[in-house]
């Protein structure tokens, strides 16, 4: 909510302010006219400016200022939680200076042919975990490489290995067989063997977090874009024919029902075993193309042509379905899919590729320096006198001190390096012996340093960050001290509050108004019932089951009325009481008038909502009257109307 406010009430600061001509003073600080045009014409959908609109938005300007001055003047841009709030709006906006952008545009391009692309593949897994021991790790390849050269080198059978060695569910059930898939489906790893590898042919072996796999695409085809449905699932035992034959003749019933007018809906909510969709009349939700469904279920779903259309029963893993086409959506365009793309990718692995390139592109422009070597690192590890970071003795070894990365005026040693493992790391013992590890963890050292002082950078290489920035931090400080000065002063100031309303009650009023039951009919025989049994004194509860029990058609509503002239009469005209049949289009209505208010103010707790908006306005005005008699403000008039049409950007 907040964000969506930033965004709705803060200025957009320029690009770069080419033209330093000001066009506004406050206390002898100048702001551009660059500045004000940026905002003016953002703002402003013609193309041609005028006096009137200039004006007004001058004072806006201004009054925006003044605020964000005073904020400034009470400290709040010193504040731990302006100051957190703003560090959480500066890492989002970081994010896509952080990156290697035509990367980033070919992995969306990448990620789209993905998506409108499927891809069936079946695979080959060898479970080992990334905290597997090196000798499980050995044990595992080993294994895999076997499989892969038995494959390369004989008329083995792939779907034969994978039933007989794959440790993934999908060898026992489909011969290693996952179906079709596509885009984000799979992990990054593994959707790149499958559509970087020629059909019918085997992959390289590959790493992921499960394990290592060999993958084998089969056939690539257009996505079908992705199907509402609904179903009705009598679940059994594939492995018991005598269940799933009694799950066939109860989905057979139920299909026969419907197709003789019963509903769909309410079968599923009653037969349905698949009880969580059951309850909402069957439905699922949206399922794509290539999704992670049974393929069975996927086709008949898809074979569905209209909307509202019921498939066969057919048959699952799970049992036996009958399923409802809801509602069809074809494969986006490359633009509508772009931004959700481009999400995706920021949140999956493939964004380690944008990141590296980044770094490695980093390391270029500031001739970054290396002298890092890990054997040195264990020997700083293992001296006698190195007790964490500390050097006991007065003794410690020459290297500790010694530069390992040099770019700009940034200079890292071995004891930088080694304070960053005692940060990251429960026990620094483990990386006497491991020089991998070392490594690795040096890697994110220089990484994480390189990305920091790359941050420092964005404000001086790209104006529009700081721009954006700057847009943030007053948009904050704007939202706070109008919240301290207005919004919830007005809700928390009670007497002043209470002032205000006595000084102003004739602003809200109620208008003349009548407490009535109103009773609508198109037959007149009807009306004339309904006004015997008022003038007998039958209450309204009474009426309301008379006119149930014996299906009368009368519209009954309990209603105070402001506006009497849809009854063809006014509000003095109006008598407490019943009134006779009144015929309106073509309808007839009486009236019961049991109790007539006439015009007054409202109290304060009647109206006090949209009193406390009144409220908060005045005080708004108040402070804005006080901000610009305590502050010197110039307009420079002359560079304000030389602004006259929308420049072409």
């Amino acid at each position: 909510m907040k964000l969506t406010w930033l965004f709705s009430i803060v200025f957009i600061y320029a690009n770069f302010y080419s033209q330093e001509i000001d066009i506004l003073s406050i206390n002898g600080n100048k702001v551009y006219k660059s500045e004000f045009e940026q905002i003016y014409w953002k703002n402003k959908k013609e193309k041609l400016a005028t006096k009137e609109d200039l004006d007004e938005y001058i004072d806006l300007f201004i009054n925006f200022k003044l605020k964000v001055l005073a904020a400034e003047k009470l400290g709040l841009d010193t504040m731990n939680k302006f100051i957190n709030e703003l560090n959480g709006y500066k890492i989002q906006l970081e994010k896509p200076y952080l990156i290697d952008t035509a990367i980033n545009e070919a992995l969306i391009k990448e990620a789209y042919f993905r998506t409108i692309n499927e891809i069936e593949a079946s695979h080959i897994m060898i479970k080992v975990s990334p905290t597997s021991s090196p000798l499980d790790t050995l044990k595992a390849w080993r294994t895999i490489d076997s499989i892969s050269k038995a494959l390369a080198n004989t008329k083995s059978s792939f779907g034969e290995l994978a039933e007989e060695l794959s440790h993934c569910p999908s060898g026992k059930m489909d011969k290693g067989n996952l179906g079709y898939f596509n885009a984000f489906k799979m992990v990054y790893p593994f959707e790149n063997a499958a559509y970087n590898t020629a059909i019918g042919k085997v992959s390289p072996i590959v790493r992921t977090r499960f394990g290592y796999h060999l993958v084998k695409p089969h056939n690539l085809r257009k996505a079908k874009g992705r199907v509402k449905a609904a179903h009705i699932m009598i679940v059994c035992d594939s492995k018991k024919q005598s269940d799933c034959n009694n799950a066939k003749e109860k989905i057979d019933a139920i299909y026969s029902s419907i197709m003789n007018g019963e509903s769909f809906e309410e079968i599923a909510k009653e037969s349905s075993n698949d009880r969580k969709s059951a309850q909402k009349g069957g439905e699922l939700g949206w399922i794509s193309s290539g999704g992670n469904v049974y393929p069975s279920f996927e086709n008949a779903v898809f074979n569905l042509n209209v909307n509202n259309e019921i498939s066969k029963p057919f048959q699952t893993p799970n049992g036996w379905h009958i399923a409802k086409r809801l509602d069809f959506e074809d494969v986006k365009s490359y633009e509508d899919l772009r931004y959700e793309l481009k999400n995706k990718i920021q949140k999956d692995a493939r964004a380690q590729k944008t990141r590296s390139s980044f770094i490695n592109s980093l390391k270029i422009t500031y001739a970054l320096k290396e002298t890092f070597d890990p054997k040195t690192v264990q020997n700083i590890l293992s001296n006698k006198y190195f007790d964490s970071i500390e050097i006991r003795k007065n003794t410690r070894p020459k290297s500790i001190d010694n530069v390992i990365v040099d770019f700009t005026e940034n200079r890292f040693t071995y004891k930088d390096f080694i304070v960053f493992l005692s940060n990251t790391s429960k026990q620094l013992g483990k990386y006497k012996s491991d020089v991998k590890l070392i490594s690795e963890k040096y890697n994110q050292f220089l990484n994480l340093n390189l990305i920091e002082y790359e941050k420092t950078q964005l404000p001086l290489k790209y104006p529009d960050f700081k721009a954006l920035l700057k847009e943030y931090r007053d948009g904050i400080l704007l939202f706070d001290i109008s919240d301290q000065m207005i919004w919830s002063k007005a809700i928390k100031d009670t007497s002043g509050l209470k002032l205000f309303y006595e000084k102003n009650q004739h602003t809200w009023k109620y208008p003349n108004r009548a407490k009535t039951e109103i009773y609508t009919t198109q037959d007149k025989k009807t009306a004339k019932k309904i006004y015997k049994l008022l003038s007998k004194k039958i209450k309204y509860d009474s009426i309301q089951k008379i006119v149930n029990q014996d299906d009368l058609n009368v519209e009954l509503n309990k209603k105070t009325l402001d506006e009497f002239n849809d009854f063809n009469m006014s509000y003095n005209e109006l008598s407490e009481g019943i009134t006779k049949p009144i015929k309106v289009n073509e309808k007839f209505i009486i009236l019961n008038v049991y109790e007539k208010l006439d015009s007054r103010n409202k109290l304060l707790n009647e109206a006090e909502g949209i009193i406390v908006s009144a409220y908060q306005n005045h005080l708004e005005k108040e402070w804005i009257k006080k901000l610009r008699s305590e502050n010197e403000i110039t307009v420079n008039y002359d560079a304000l109307y030389s602004i006259k049409e929308k420049p072409n950007r």
